[in-house]
């Protein structure tokens, strides 16, 4: 039995990332299966259409125009109907135009993105067939500004099956004269982008977007675009890094989730499995990774105050030594064509000494000491398998609960995988984690993925929940311009007691923005 295809229409601006979708797989929408049968049905089939990425029903001139077509059975339909033309296959039977509303002429014809994977079409309860139609960007510029009309014609004169005529309803489409306006502007680009997609080259598709997002890199659809172009070219961690940004053009308490960026983390988190944190990267294609202004830190991620006399609140460091790289990766190159600044898993540089002022017998580990990779790997160390907090931004993702288990957050920045408190710049927080094994506890290792920094207070909890204090004091990490992914590790001398929970105490005015943490590693022998 074939599978059915929806087409759900584009209905904002920001309802785009179902374009790459149907970029990415125009090549399959055709296999809906045809074993032609001796049916000889006496309805036709019924024919929808919808614009794809076009906002308003307005599009520009010389803006690619992409049409989604859908045959399917009418609903009384006894029989199926089989579309089999004598010659061709039923797509060539298929005519999509633009026509003038004034004149009727046509005033441009589009092609199919792909070929069918069968010459015939079987429709009936169960199967549709459907799939994208284009006009391109060069047959549209010479269409002048005005009013149009959209329809699709089915016509079969001879061969197996149904045969006869169908048209589907018109769309109205009105062409206006190329302008500045941003929104006009971010809307061209992205029909661009996606005629560059269908035409198979996904390395123009980005180029396009780049340069566009190195001078205005919180353009939330063409963020969105390019995530998806990211991920399509096997880089999940520059995908998420443009969805980050994305979600801080976001109200801060949505009432409505983004679709878009909901579905994208679905795909980037899948994509992140076949490659998690502490693997080798498979290092993508350079071009996958967007800009350097899209990989810096934005401005509503509250960077500390610049300087007296500073001229930005940004100011990116060159890119690292290799050396300085806890993984391989293969580093974006800007529009410029210098080295963008890269998203990499770095640890403070700190000292095996207690922070200054301090208290405890907890000493903070040192930095070489500590890399995603070393620390998965030690059969020594448990994960989380409970959590509480004294808060948590949400009830499913932010909440306790996703500070448990390895880590699963592939980069650094915003993550509904991650722990995060409701406050966000003042007062104290906690997370308490449990651990499913009681050891003599020797460390605890704490990955922040969002603003690092605000840990104080590390205690230790025997199982009838007698309280060890390991250290309280000021985190000795110092910011940075670049997004890091931070370990806080703290050593103990061996405890004669069992510790089966630890809390983590966060002053959430140390360090501004929104903290978060992934995973929590209690290293130990037991008994």
């Amino acid at each position: 039995m074939n599978k059915m295809i929806q087409f759900p229409g584009v209905r904002s601006v920001s309802s785009r990332l179902v374009l790459v979708a149907l970029a990415s797989v125009a090549s399959c929408l055709f296999s809906f299966g045809a074993n032609a049968t001796t049916a000889m049905p006496v309805t036709a089939p019924e024919i929808g259409i919808s614009l794809r990425g076009v906002a308003q029903g307005t599009i520009e001139q010389g803006e690619p125009l992409r049409i989604a077509v859908r045959l399917e059975a009418p609903g009384d339909s006894a029989n199926p109907l089989v579309l089999a033309p004598a010659t061709g296959t039923w797509v060539d039977a298929i005519a999509v135009e633009l026509v003038s509303a004034a004149t009727g002429t046509v005033a441009a014809r589009a092609e199919i993105a792909g070929q069918p994977a069968s010459p015939h079409a079987t429709l009936d309860r169960e199967r549709i067939a459907g799939g994208l139609w284009q006009v391109r960007g060069e047959s549209m510029a010479g269409v002048p500004p005005g009013e149009y009309i959209v329809r699709a014609r089915l016509e079969i004169s001879s061969g197996v099956g149904w045969k006869g005529s169908a048209v589907s309803d018109e769309m109205n489409l009105r062409i206006v004269a190329t302008s500045t306006d941003p929104e006009r502007r971010s809307q061209r680009l992205i029909a661009r982008a996606n005629e560059a997609l269908l035409a198979g080259k996904p390395e123009a598709a980005a180029h396009l977007l780049d340069a566009e997002l190195e001078k205005s890199p919180d353009d939330f659809p063409l963020l969105v675009l390019r995530a998806a172009i990211a991920l399509r070219a096997g880089n999940p961690l520059a995908a998420q890094s443009c969805a980050n940004r994305a979600r801080l053009l976001l109200p801060p308490h949505p009432d409505h989730p983004s679709r878009e960026l909901e579905e994208l983390a679905g795909r980037i988190f899948a994509a992140s499995l076949s490659s998690p944190p502490g693997t080798p990267d498979v290092k993508p294609p350079a071009w996958s990774w967007p800009p350097a202004a899209v990989l810096a830190m934005a401005e509503n991620e509250l960077m500390p105050p610049a300087k007296a006399g500073a001229t930005s609140r940004i100011n990116l460091p060159p890119a690292p030594a290799p050396s300085a790289l806890t993984t391989a990766s293969t580093l974006p190159r800007s529009a410029s064509g210098a080295a963008a600044v890269p998203l990499i898993v770095r640890v403070p540089v700190q000292t095996a000494l207690p922070a200054a002022g301090g208290s405890g017998n907890g000493v903070i580990v040192a930095s070489d000491e500590l890399s995603d990779a070393k620390i998965i790997a030690d059969t020594a160390g448990q994960w989380a398998t409970s959590a509480k907090a004294g808060s948590q931004y949400g009830n499913s993702g932010y909440a306790a609960m996703k500070s448990t288990g390895a880590p699963d957050v592939p980069i650094v920045g915003d993550s509904p995988s991650a722990w995060c408190p409701a406050g966000k710049n003042s007062g104290t927080d906690w997370l308490e984690v449990s651990f499913a094994k009681p050891v003599n506890a020797t460390e605890v290792r704490v990955r922040q993925t969002n603003c690092p920094g605000s840990i104080v207070k590390i205690e230790a909890f025997e199982a009838d929940g007698t309280a060890h204090n390991w250290w309280d004091g000021a985190d000795t990490y110092k910011h940075s311009d670049v997004r890091e992914t931070v370990w806080f590790a703290m050593q103990v001398p061996k405890t004669s007691y069992l510790v089966a929970k630890i809390r983590i105490t966060l002053n959430l005015a140390a360090v501004p923005g929104w903290k978060q943490i992934d995973a929590v590693q209690l290293v130990g022998t037991t008994p």
